[in-house]
């Protein structure tokens, strides 16, 4: 019996002599581990905001608190000074207190400036739980759905903008070390180890949120009226590249993004390619006169509105006989289009529609952009060149065509869309800040100068007619595609597009409208996309005075080509010879008709402007904007003519 008692004493202190000597450091390790418990600190998410700092996303955090009573004394004082630091719930807060249970939440999703106070005092005792919660949302929901996007359940971004920055905005997450007890509470203590948190960044984007507003609503009337299955547009500052405005109908809100099918959280300006129609014939244009093989007086016999190519037969819309190449462009010619395309040869054709950025990527700050269709030189034969000079046979985004149209309007510069404006720690130190970046010259200053005359030409009295407004020299092109079929091209689905920007001399805004299948009597550019230009450009300039410079002249953008593009780069281009005054059509930037315009809504300044240019010194009551005049509209006037406009400050609406 001794002998076992030994034994046994024996193999005990043998086993902690084992444990705390031998291999003291193994189980310490062990202990430590499970005593200790590395807590992760969750960073607020950067913010994204309009380029007036708007905030597009807004991060809300909350709190829950919780106690453990049996690590809490003075619990009735406690419970007051708790009715105080959190919410007025004494009698809750001393019962909790005094509860047998090792774990009570006290309260739920509580803001963080209301208990900034408590944190400062008891985040780090033992006798809480504090933890932090996170939510993003969207304060403008479908307005800016596609663009900014939405984050998952762990705030990190899959869609949009959201996903395009999330190394920017998501954050370095911190971790704090607490005791866990045998019964696996958490005790913190300010004396262990820990890591603050890094916030995200914030992101300024060159988006305009009342011009995105605009774009949307007037998008969504028209996707409405004409029951169509799409609609898409974008505004740009074709100056800089900046972008102010994106979207695409039907769309949906980031915030309940599961209330809505997938493909509704596509931004269908950078991602859907789509034939162009006449808004291509651009690039036959532009290769024409900067290559010196043609001008806008010369002549083309349009055959009575059919052309013959191979075996195909492409019609006009309308019959034409003799047309001025300007009044080809103006009157969207097919035939007479393709009887220039042909006089310049595929090579330049090609050559010109890659110039302008067709068939690449923009290099857009957005995921999932697509590079458009333009086959291979070696393919063109005879009725691809055809199709190609009226934008068939090949497709493009939305954004490309922006972009192409901006080199018209700059003066012929491509350059690259700008999305971001800036980007910046919490602190406010600057990371990175946008700047223009022109990749080439498209054609000459001089070509570009006849282009946006013809453009202007097109609105004033073509097939851009409705795209017109009195006292706005406006410039654009429409475009009508057959859709494609498993069968060939539709006969009953179109695309409608229309591709305008103002003033005509000195752009300051671009726009890109397309409509998607229009349903109805009307399914072209003309009279389904440019009224949508038309209502989005008149929205905008009733928003400021800022845009409307009827008196300006064009300038050209500041650019030092070195910076931008090698000698060994640039291509070289012809001089535009001027052709004599009897072979060039005169061309005017601005056309205004004798009849007494509708100022109603106009800005006191718009409204001199528009009226100086008819020769009318009006008498002038009041300020804001424009609520009666006479003359009323449509009135036939003269210099003479005597003319009164009453003005009151524009009325502000609350929501």
């Amino acid at each position: 019996m001794s002998a076992a008692f030994i034994l046994f004493w024996g193999l005990v202190v043998g086993r902690l002599f084992s444990i705390q000597v031998i291999n003291s450091d193994q189980y310490q390790a062990t202990c430590k581990h499970q005593a200790d418990y590395r807590k992760t600190i969750t960073p607020i998410r950067g913010a994204i905001f309009d380029r007036n700092q708007k905030a597009l996303t807004v991060d809300i955090v909350q709190y829950n608190i919780a106690i453990h009573p049996y690590l809490l004394d003075d619990k009735e004082n406690l419970a007051k000074e708790l009715s105080i630091l959190l919410r007025p719930n004494y009698s809750k807060y001393l019962k909790a207190l005094k509860s047998d249970r090792t774990y009570i939440v006290l309260e739920r999703n509580l803001p963080h400036n209301e208990i900034q106070a408590f944190l400062d005092k008891y985040q780090y005792h033992n006798g809480f739980a504090v933890e932090r919660r996170i939510q993003r949302n969207y304060p403008f929901g479908e307005l800016t759905g596609q663009l900014i996007g939405f984050t998952d359940t762990d705030n990190h971004g899959i869609v949009g903008m959201e996903k395009e920055l999330e190394p920017y905005l998501c954050g370095s997450p911190g971790w704090q070390i607490t005791l866990k007890d045998g019964w696996g509470r958490l005790n913190n203590r300010p004396d262990l180890p820990y890591q603050e948190s890094t916030d995200g960044n914030d992101i300024t984007l060159t988006i305009d949120y009342e011009y995105q507003t605009i774009l949307y609503e007037e998008l969504m009337n028209a996707f409405t009226n004409h029951d169509a299955d799409k609609a898409m547009g974008i505004i740009i500052n074709p100056q800089n590249g900046e972008i102010l405005g994106m979207a695409t109908i039907p769309g949906f809100d980031p915030n309940n993004p599961m209330n809505y099918p997938v493909s509704s959280q596509i931004n269908r300006v950078v991602t859907d390619i789509f034939e162009p129609g006449s808004t291509f014939k651009i690039i036959t244009a532009t290769a024409a006169f900067d290559r010196n093989r043609i001008q806008p007086g010369d002549i083309i016999d349009c055959e009575n509105g059919h052309i013959s190519v191979g075996k195909h037969i492409i019609h006009d819309h309308k019959k034409y006989n003799q047309l001025s190449f300007a009044e080809v462009i103006k009157k969207s010619s097919n035939v007479g289009t393709i009887k220039v395309a042909q006089k310049i040869g595929r090579d330049e054709v090609f050559n010109y529609a890659r110039r302008y950025g067709f068939g690449m990527k923009t290099d857009i700050q957005f995921p999932g952009e697509q590079e458009g269709i333009i086959h291979p030189l070696k393919e063109w034969g005879e009725l691809a060149l055809a199709q190609a000079a009226i934008g068939h046979g090949i497709c493009v985004t939305a954004l490309q065509l922006a972009y192409a149209y901006a080199a018209i309007a700059n003066g012929g510069y491509l350059i690259k869309p700008q999305l971001v404006k800036s980007i910046q720690t919490k602190d406010g130190i600057t990371l990175y800040e946008n700047k223009s970046q022109y990749i080439r010259r498209v054609a000459s200053s001089e070509t570009m100068q006849t282009m946006r005359e013809l453009l202007r030409l097109t609105v004033q009295s073509g097939t851009g007619l409705k795209a017109e407004i009195n006292g706005m020299a406006i410039a654009g092109k429409t475009g009508t595609a057959q859709k494609v079929t498993e069968t060939g091209y539709s006969q009953t689905d179109y695309v409608a597009t229309f591709v305008g920007f103002f003033p005509a001399n000195n752009p300051k805004l671009l726009c890109v409208i397309v409509v998607d299948n229009p349903k109805g009597i009307e399914h072209t550019g003309g009279n389904v996309s440019a009224p949508i230009l038309r209502d989005v450009f008149a929205r905008i300039v009733n928003l400021s005075d800022d845009l409307f410079f009827p008196e300006d002249r064009f300038q050209a953008p500041d650019i030092n080509i070195a910076e931008y593009n090698s000698e060994k780069q640039k291509p070289s281009y012809r001089t535009v010879t001027t052709a004599p005054n009897n072979s060039r059509v005169q061309l005017s930037s601005y056309q205004y008709s004798k009849q007494m315009p509708d100022l109603k809504g106009k800005t006191l300044r718009q409204a001199i402007a528009i009226l100086q240019t008819l020769g009318v010194d009006p008498d002038i009551n009041g300020n804001g904007v424009v609520v009666s005049q006479y003359p009323p509209k449509n009135t036939i006037i003269s210099t003479n003519t005597d003319c009164r406009i009453v003005l009151q400050p524009r009325e502000i609406q609350f929501d």
